[in-house]
């Protein structure tokens, strides 16, 4: 699937006359990772900013690799200190899973290529959401970024050597019995007990081996009633407190059971595990369905990726009317209600609340991840937030795999349900700022991560996957290096890690968190959505500013106190770079590429045209 945020625009014109073959240095070539091969090249081709009319862009090589779309240049760029580095991509690479939809473009039409086809005779300009170049690059696309198998992703050819040894210190990966007996100790919560029923996945592939069950049930009693649960997923624990009150998941029962018995029973045992026999309360959670949430995403897309000024200025217009009828917000909402619904029950009523879903690994991730961040505030500190991904999605099973759209296949239904998840997480932060150690550049880096073929973090539907992939197969491929998304130290420097910790963060803060879940409480989410559109920046200005004040002041203030610094988001600047930094930075910072400065031209910029600025205007949203 393609995140909002790659918008940028590759276009070239190969055999043009006025146009010469580049040529780069070593320095200014694209660098590839072991394993990495090429698959076509163009030497022509010139990258335009979004918006932008066809007198500003660079000129460069645009490269197809079995990894990524890369386009080097000559040309002078920005200091590096002022956005954030990938040590796995350049500032102008895409890694190929990122890429949802090619277009050949001509004068007047836009047609869409589909995956597998073969594109012949001269193609001008062709528009990927993010790129556009020519007819043999195009081919190399259509083929590499739809891999028809998993075992085609770039993860199976990487050979770069992979020791972690602070992995642990980081996140509890939830793989193993120990962790969960580690998080049924941490709750304290009465009458439920680790379960290997599912060892050697004998019950369910889609399943971790280890599973939390009330104590009164047996392991014969679950064998015989996954067989009615969808997925074969049946009720399972995933948090609780001292009182006795836990969060529980499962999916529907199969649609040709009518009989609901055996979900009965089950629910039987569930209530028995509270101390005061409290009936569980059951939250239904079948909408939004994942085929919503897409619908609503592709029209976020569309409202967040305009192809030209023109179309930019129509729909800034009506900006908020637009938005309202992408539905996407509501999803927001729903999804934040529900969880506070949660939240009360469990912590007010001291019951205990069951999450049904239709095969108890989509909303039921996001609800349930959210009620455990508003009761829980060790899931607010960085080393709590991953350990809930990796408890609540990676080995609860969400089928990273196929809502991503890692592999071309008619079955699969892509759904940004993850990015859902990020945004409910990004309203709760912007109401609570003190709450949360992570930031808001961490929340929007691990919407990037997520589509970045090389961690097996995000590349599977199920633990069994990695799993069979990790042993390998003598027919089909070699085993796979698990290389986990949480050792950040793999794609980013200190400096750029910093800034994933929240300044403000007051580790003594222990409230409930009680959101503002309507639609007039919830704000768009412009960092992650609109980053690529240089003309929505604020220039020298906005919310960066104010984070990196605020780090400089923490920093000075608690230099000498050892951890403090990095507990708060410290970064290893002296004062002197903090200032210049503050000086150079934009709205959009530590994603922004543009030059710290405002473009006069009128023509240039649609911000300056005066009858832009409507009432619904993204634009006083954003400077506002």
């Amino acid at each position: 699937m393609n995140d909002i945020k790659e918008d940028s625009r590759f276009k070239s014109y190969i055999s043009e006359n006025e146009l010469e073959s580049i040529t780069l240095d070593d320095s200014q070539r694209t660098k590839f990772l072991d394993g990495e091969t090429i698959v076509c090249e163009a030497h022509t081709v010139l990258m335009y900013p979004p918006l932008s009319d066809r007198k500003k862009y660079m000129a460069g090589v645009l490269t197809v690799t079995t990894f990524k779309l890369s386009f080097a240049t000559a040309e002078e760029t920005e200091p590096s200190n002022c956005y954030q580095q990938n040590l796995l991509l350049g500032v102008n690479d895409i890694c190929l899973s990122s890429i949802d939809v090619i277009y050949q473009v001509g004068d007047r039409t836009k047609k869409k290529l589909t995956p597998g086809q073969n594109v012949t005779g001269k193609v001008k300009d062709i528009l990927i959401i993010c790129k556009i170049v020519e007819k043999n690059i195009v081919n190399a696309l259509l083929h590499h970024a739809y891999p028809k198998r998993h075992t085609l992703l770039f993860a199976y050819d990487y050979k770069e050597p992979y020791i972690n040894q602070t992995l642990t210190k980081e996140v509890r990966l939830f793989q193993s019995k120990l962790d969960w007996e580690k998080e049924l100790k941490r709750t304290k919560c009465q009458n439920w007990r680790v379960s290997q029923v599912n060892f050697n996945y004998q019950i369910s592939p889609l399943l971790i081996e280890t599973i939390i069950v009330p104590k009164s049930v047996t392991d014969n009693i679950i064998k015989e009633s996954v067989e009615k649960f969808r997925n074969r997923c049946g009720p399972v624990w995933v948090w609780g407190t001292a009182a006795g009150a836990a969060l529980v998941r499962m999916a529907d029962l199969l649609p040709a059971i009518t009989d609901r018995t055996e979900e009965n029973k089950l629910l039987e045992h569930i209530r028995k595990s509270h101390p005061d026999k409290k009936p569980p309360h059951i939250i239904d959670l079948s909408a939004p369905a994942p085929k919503d949430v897409q619908a609503s995403y592709l029209k976020l897309r569309e409202l967040c990726t305009p192809e030209n000024a023109r179309t930019f200025k129509s729909q800034d217009f009506k900006f908020y009317g637009l938005l309202d009828a992408t539905k996407w917000l509501t999803h927001v909402s729903t999804c934040l209600t529900r969880a506070w619904e949660a939240a009360e029950r469990i912590s007010v009523c001291e019951s205990t609340v069951v999450l049904q879903e239709g095969n108890g690994q989509d909303l039921n991730c996001v609800v349930s991840s959210l009620t455990q961040l508003m009761l829980d505030p060790f899931f607010r500190t960085k080393y709590g937030f991953q350990s809930l991904v990796q408890k609540d999605w990676v080995a609860l099973g969400h089928p990273f795999a196929n809502r991503l759209g890692h592999i071309l296949c008619k079955e699969v239904e892509a759904s940004p349900i993850f990015l859902l998840f990020l945004d409910c997480v990004w309203q709760l932060l912007q109401q609570f700022p003190t709450a949360f150690q992570i930031s808001e550049t961490y929340l929007t880096t691990l919407w990037d991560s997520a589509h970045i073929s090389v961690f097996d973090t995000f590349l599977f539907n199920c633990h069994h996957q990695r799993f069979m992939a990790e042993v390998g197969s003598a027919n089909s491929h070699p085993p796979l290096v698990l290389r986990s998304v949480w050792d950040w130290r793999e794609q980013f420097s200190e400096r750029d890690i910093g800034l994933f910790c929240n300044p403000l963060y007051d580790d003594s803060y222990r409230a409930i968190l009680k959101p503002h879940a309507g639609l007039a409480g919830l704000e768009v989410w412009t960092q992650c959505y609109f980053r690529w559109l240089p003309d929505l920046e604020i220039r020298n200005g906005g919310r960066p500013q104010v984070d990196l004040y605020s780090r400089y002041l923490v920093s000075e203030i608690l230099q000498r106190q050892q951890g403090a610094g990095e507990l708060n988001g410290r970064l290893s600047r002296n004062k002197e770079e903090y200032v210049e930094l503050i000086r150079k930075v934009n709205g959009f910072f530590p994603f922004s590429h543009n030059a710290g400065r405002v473009d006069t031209d009128p023509i240039n910029n649609v911000l300056l045209t005066g009858d832009t600025l409507d009432s619904q205007s993204i634009l006083n949203f954003n400077i506002d």
